[in-house]
């Protein structure tokens, strides 16, 4: 793509996401009833960018609810009002906006939403490159870091003022995205916003201590038997970890607590994409995928009918075991760029 269709295409997007924010900005003064959902198994972007938004609403005196078909993560427990998510929601309500967060797909967010007669005007505030347009008005920005940008930008616009408690939880969705500020989406933009937020009121050492040092023992359990299944391929460029159901109901342990044990493959040397497989059921698994520098694994996983970005994706994969490994490792190993010989 030439530098010129390049420069045209940012300034549609940018004109398109304009025209957007106006339009959500009319439907948040016109709306009173608004439904937040974010996608099934919530990370800290999700959550914690909807609870932001939900905060932000009140303040204008709306009626909000907040919605997620699955429970709030233990480690997520810390984050303002987050009591006030519900994983309830009856088909005789109705509401006047409903946002999407983080996810642009109705059918991430479960059946119960997707089905919904009664959603109103669909917004969808994301950040994935790869993102469908699912819902009526989008802003979706794939330069910004997390979904909490977007809202925080919305907010703002909305004349909303951002407290403590709004603040604290558009930190939680930078921390969650960035990697801890590790990731190669630690921008200026970012950590001049982090500085901002922490100037409202945050403690990064208080949300540091919640989400990394606040987990159950049986994380700790769970841990060894899942790194007892690594598995290397692609001369070590690909590392494998498997999460079964037997593992949970050895350790007496819940799913989420293993999100984050796709860090452990990718710290390998070695490896540039990390896979965590886990078991939802018979012949049904979740596939978590991570990349250091090549591999656009956002990519991978559209083929699969998942998402992400570049370096982070998801999706779901049907077949045994072994079916699955096969078809994940075929479909990395042809991403890993050939070397030419002279």
């Amino acid at each position: 793509m030439t530098k010129q269709r390049r420069k045209s295409r940012v300034s549609k997007a940018s004109s398109r996401n304009s025209k957007s924010l106006l339009e959500i900005l009319r439907a948040i003064r016109k709306g009173r009833r608004f439904l937040i959902a974010t996608h099934e198994n919530p990370d800290g972007d999700g959550l914690a960018s909807a609870l932001a938004l939900a905060r932000g609403l009140r303040q204008l005196g709306k009626n909000v609810k907040v919605y997620d078909r699955d429970p709030v993560p233990v480690s997520l427990r810390f984050l303002p009002e987050w009591e006030s998510v519900t994983s309830r929601l009856s088909a005789g309500e109705r509401f006047d906006v409903s946002f999407l967060v983080d996810c642009s797909v109705p059918s991430r967010v479960g059946p119960e939403f997707e089905c919904h007669p009664g959603l109103g005007k669909r917004i969808v505030l994301d950040h994935h490159a790869r993102s469908r347009r699912g819902g009526d008005i989008h802003l979706i920005d794939p330069k910004a870091a997390s979904a909490g940008v977007v809202v925080y930008r919305v907010l703002r616009k909305a004349g909303i003022r951002i407290d403590r408690q709004i603040a604290t939880n558009i930190y939680c969705t930078l921390v969650t995205d960035t990697g801890n500020f590790c990731y190669s989406n630690t921008s200026a933009e970012v950590l001049g916003l982090a500085r901002d937020l922490v100037a409202l009121g945050v403690r990064p050492w208080e949300i540091a201590r919640s989400l990394q040092e606040n987990y159950p023992r049986a994380r700790l359990s769970l841990l060894p038997l899942v790194l007892k299944t690594l598995e290397f391929r692609a001369s070590g460029r690909i590392a494998s970890v498997v999460l079964t159901q037997d593992m949970l109901r050895k350790t007496k342990a819940t799913a989420d607590l293993a999100e984050d044990f796709v860090g452990f493959p990718r710290s390998i040397d070695s490896v540039e994409v990390a896979v965590l497989i886990r078991e939802i059921g018979e012949e049904s698994h979740k596939v978590s995928l991570r990349s250091k520098r090549v591999v656009d694994v956002g990519g991978v996983a559209a083929r699969f009918g998942g998402g992400g970005h570049v370096r982070a994706a998801g999706f779901p994969m049907t077949g045994s075991l072994l079916e699955v490994k096969r078809k994940i490792y075929h479909a990395l190993e042809r991403n890993f760029p050939t070397t030419r010989r002279n």
